[in-house]
């Protein structure tokens, strides 16, 4: 069955779909959307849009972007709608929010109960890399040992720079920014550290590139995605650098073990962790959702309700916001949150 989605957010999955034969139209702050957003829309907004447009909407798919929400009253939307919550730890707004939605998504295994317990339908749906194809041969020559790439110094995880300055006294480690595929393709091992005990993007896109990945001990469903000790190394306690340096100097005296457990971690992303098989999925919830019409409950059932959370979920975002420079979206959100939208 072939679908006409509308992708609000980061467009993570859009490739997948179109790759897949459904029918997608963006809609982002990004001038390579469809249809750029310079400010949040509501649903009256955004339907004049799509009708100029000539696109009607099977279904919509809102995915995190680790910003403000960009359609202030999902509950009104008058296709099937799914939620993807992806940076929950840091978004509390995310909860309340999702009210708006007949579903949603959760990427960390932990955090779906906070929105089943509210009575929201909501599920486990982990993070993925893209498609990929890796030939045993892309594992022969790897001339760095262990690497990091990511961010430094954000805001939201100020434990990083001090593990990996530590981790360097204990071990050599490359540490980059920027794009992490040219170094993970040369590195025997990737070293990840997250800002939660999350399960992140990186995890499988270090995967994705042939590294043996170097995790935290951590929930969230990693012990349920991958087996430890085969597809990716024995975790650390979190922040303990010396731990992970020692476990990353064992397996790199075991290259045939270590060999072994990158390769493995590879063909597991590969065959159950990439944007097709996530999109493959999604789908499927959305092709369920339009034929049990499950946006006529939302529309018809506890409106008021909604619509009561989704002005909460304001009332959090803007006592969130305390940078200076954006003190005018605090005012907004903040006045959403004391009227009906």
């Amino acid at each position: 069955m072939s679908l006409r989605i509308l992708c609000m957010g980061a467009p993570l999955l859009v490739p997948a779909l179109n790759r897949l034969g459904h029918r997608t139209l963006t809609v982002h702050p990004g001038s390579h959307a469809d249809l750029p957003t310079p400010h949040p829309y509501s649903v009256r907004q955004l339907l004049q849009r799509l009708e100029a447009a000539g696109f009607w909407p099977d279904a919509l798919f809102c995915c995190d972007d680790g910003n403000m929400p960009q359609l202030l009253d999902p509950q009104n939307v008058p296709w099937p709608a799914v939620r993807y919550s992806i940076d929950t730890y840091c978004n509390p707004w995310h909860i309340p929010y999702s009210w708006g939605f007949d579903a949603t998504l959760v990427a960390q295994k932990e955090y779906v109960e906070l929105f089943s317990q509210e009575g929201m339908t909501a599920q486990w749906f982990p993070l993925f890399c893209p498609q990929f194809s890796l030939a045993e041969s892309d594992f022969a020559e790897r001339d760095i040992p262990v690497s990091f790439v990511g961010t430094l110094g954000h805001k939201n995880n100020p434990d990083r720079e001090p593990f990996l300055k530590t981790f360097r006294t204990q071990h050599p480690l490359v540490i980059l920014t920027g794009d992490y595929r040219p170094i993970f393709e040369r590195s025997r091992i990737a070293l990840n550290q997250t800002a939660a005990s999350e399960v992140n993007f990186r995890c499988f896109e270090a995967m994705s590139c042939g590294a043996a990945l170097l995790m935290e001990t951590c929930g969230n469903g990693l012990g349920d995605l991958f087996v430890e000790g085969q597809e990716i190394l024995p975790t650390f306690p979190r922040n303990n650098a010396q731990a992970a340096a020692a476990i990353a100097a064992r397996a790199l005296s075991q290259p045939q073990w270590l060999a072994e457990v990158a390769s493995a971690g590879s063909r597991a992303v590969s065959q159950r962790h990439t944007d097709t098989v996530r999109a493959v999925r999604l789908t499927q919830i959305m092709a369920e959702m339009c034929a049990s019409h499950a946006h006529k409950e939302r529309l018809e059932q506890s409106l008021e309700k909604r619509s009561t959370l989704i002005r909460a979920a304001y009332g959090i975002l803007a006592s969130e916001i305390t940078d200076p420079s954006l003190q005018e979206h605090r005012e907004f959100f903040k006045k959403l949150c004391l009227r009906e939208i």
